[in-house]
């Protein structure tokens, strides 16, 4: 009697089990970003997933898997539209999400394949989170990364370097919509020159509510102009960014850029580059998304200075 009843509960069981697991490791041990997060947690739920399938309906390994991706972007697609999570971080997360809902599905495949309903159902589902934790234990450290483009203008460095100093007026035809401004990124709107009695800033305004400054910490005429990122309290309204990829926050960082110009018989080489610190320990991953948005933001930026200096001399 006790064996049939514990065979009627054991899903509902191990289903707790894995939400309590999974919420005390959240929450005391493992951020909510990096590898560990966002390949242990669809893994586990991918193993719960699939534990739930409708078996009789669900016989064949593609229909099953089938199943499995669509509950997992479903519930994607419920937390974009609920706003528990914005647009860039799912975009930024759904590769290693699906990729972890797919460990987790075809290891509970295995596993059914060779168990017996006598053995501890509660232990075997306490196997992926127990591989959440190992893999939190894995050694990760912050980087920098050095981001940098460059752009060939048909002017003197003289002309270019004046161009540099402020970008005013940038009207949205100006600058093409990108990859990044799909995902909610908005375009630059204006860049203002400033001196200072302490120094030298510019005034950077994104779309309509942004506005951060450039300290500027070097300036050599014709040559280079760099400087440090500093974003004050206020500099962008609360509901604008992802919590995950905060600019300032424990796992995202934007700290300092610097135009170098260099002669090239009449023509300048602009180059553009940008400095960004990650603490999210996802190694290649998250410096493909660094890459990935300000290789959009330098393009824009260097393709813009290069129409308006070479109109400029047209014209």
């Amino acid at each position: 009697m006790l064996s049939n009843t514990l065979r009627i509960l054991a899903p509902a069981i191990a289903l707790a089990a894995g939400i309590l697991g999974l919420a005390a490791i959240t929450v005391v041990m493992i951020d909510p970003v990096g590898f560990t997060y966002l390949l242990g947690f669809p893994a586990l739920a991918g193993f719960i997933i699939m534990w739930f399938r409708p078996k009789n309906s669900l016989k064949t390994f593609g229909k099953s898997i089938a199943w499995l991706l669509f509950v997992m972007l479903l519930s994607l697609l419920g937390s974009l539209v609920s706003g528990l999570e914005g647009l860039i971080c799912i975009t930024m997360a759904l590769i290693p999400i699906l990729f972890g809902t797919l460990l987790g599905g075809v290891l509970y495949l295995s596993y059914d394949r060779w168990k017996t309903f006598s053995k501890s159902t509660l232990s075997a589902a306490s196997l992926p989170v127990l591989a959440i934790v190992l893999l939190d234990m894995l050694p990760t450290g912050p980087t920098v990364y050095e981001i940098s483009d460059s752009i060939l203008i048909d002017a003197p460095p003289a002309v270019v370097f004046q161009m540099l100093k402020s970008i005013p007026d940038i009207s949205p035809d100006e600058i093409p919509t990108r990859s990044s401004h799909l995902l909610g990124v908005p375009k630059p709107t204006a860049a203002v020159w400033e001196e200072r009695s302490d120094g030298a800033v510019r005034h950077s305004h994104w779309g309509d509510d942004i506005h951060f400054l450039e300290r500027i910490t070097a300036y050599e005429p014709n040559r280079r102009i760099a400087w440090d990122f500093e974003f004050p309290d206020g500099w962008a309204p609360e509901d604008i960014e992802d919590p995950h990829v905060k600019v300032g926050g424990q796992h995202f960082d934007v700290l300092r850029g610097a135009y170098v110009l260099e002669d090239h018989g009449g023509k300048t080489r602009l180059s553009l580059t940008t400095w960004t610190y990650d603490g999210s320990g996802m190694g290649a991953y998250a410096e493909f998304w660094h890459n990935f948005f300000f290789d959009d933001f330098h393009d824009v930026i260097l393709e813009l200075v290069k129409a308006r200096t070479e109109r400029s001399l047209a014209g």
